[in-house]
């Protein structure tokens, strides 16, 4: 299956209005405000998070053990919101002056998860340039979502492949790797972390956190990426690394689960991959703009989903 958007060039579309896509596109600019705005929101509710989880932990041993699966998924899942801001970053929608851009990306959001932007960067253009082919960067779509599929993201499984192929993607565009300064600031800054942690909560706030960066948020984040770009008719017994799967993007809602979980423009997926070169900030108005297009009107409407919807359609026993 192919999205209908794959086939529709930019500057065959126009408005009720007569204005070209291309024409209208120029005026849209990213709101770096909005994306501090956006950013600051992620590090507010972990902090919080950690605030209650505190107080719970604090309350006795049985609250303690009701409130650490629930602290641990809140956790995780800010976690995932926040790692989406590495893509803002890619696309240079962090900060107008580049080089500030990814030092943001570096050290206030990719320190939580080892990653550096200029390694990323690489591997995410691989993504927009092979999606849907059997050697696309970010794969975790070519997976099927089963239980199967669930036990290997908790368990560190899936992890580790993904870790592992995305060292090898690096190795062949930058042999250097990581710089020795990041791998340091990322040592220290999570040594200070769990300290800070330990010494605040003991070891019960030390295994909410790990529970929430280790098992919840990548369980999480390969869920994501598959609800983007699964297609339903995927067959579970093909290879997808030997047999292309076919481009698949989509469209979800505007809701607190669908603008959350797929923060950073990242519930706008059908647009972005349509045209990567706008801000996820003006995605909204891409959208408003399509619909108000009679070429493409009834394409977004019809591949307007959600993240529940998908994930109930696609998830096999």
């Amino acid at each position: 299956m192919k999205s209908d958007l794959e086939n529709i060039s930019l500057e065959s579309v126009f408005n009720l209005d007569g204005t070209n896509y291309l024409t209208f596109r120029k005026n849209l600019k990213p709101s770096y405000k909005k994306t501090f705005f956006d950013v600051a929101k992620g590090y507010f509710f972990l902090a919080l998070i950690f605030f209650v989880s505190l107080l719970l932990i604090k309350s006795g041993l049985r609250i303690a053990i009701a409130a650490f699966p629930v602290c641990a998924l809140l956790i995780g899942y800010n976690l995932a919101y926040l790692h989406l801001f590495i893509h803002a970053g890619a696309h240079y929608n962090l900060h107008p002056n580049k080089q500030k851009n990814d030092r943001i990306s570096d050290y206030f959001i990719g320190v939580f998860f080892g990653i550096r932007q200029k390694d990323y960067r690489k591997t995410h253009w691989m993504h927009h340039a092979n999606l849907g082919m059997k050697n696309d960067s970010e794969h975790s779509y070519f997976n099927e979502l089963n239980t199967i599929f669930l036990l290997k993201c908790m368990l560190g499984i899936h992890t580790i492949s993904v870790f592992l192929s995305r060292q090898k993607d690096i190795s062949r565009s930058d042999k250097s790797g990581f710089t020795l300064f990041f791998n340091m600031y990322v040592i220290l800054f999570h040594g200070l972390l769990l300290t800070i942690l330990f010494f605040l909560g003991g070891w019960k706030l030390l295994l909410i956190w790990l529970a929430g960066l280790l098992i919840v948020f990548p369980t999480l984040a390969a869920i994501r990426q598959l609800l983007e770009h699964r297609d339903f008719e995927a067959s579970g017994t093909t290879n997808y690394q030997e047999t292309d799967h076919g481009k698949v993007s989509r469209l979800f809602g505007g809701g607190f689960i669908d603008n959350s979980f797929g923060a950073a423009g990242f519930n706008r997926h059908l647009l972005h991959h349509w045209d990567p070169t706008v801000p996820y900030t003006s995605l909204s108005k891409i959208e408003d703009f399509l619909l108000n297009c009679p070429e493409t009107s009834n394409i977004i409407k019809e591949n307007k989903t959600s993240y529940l919807k998908t994930f109930l359609a696609l998830f096999k026993f």
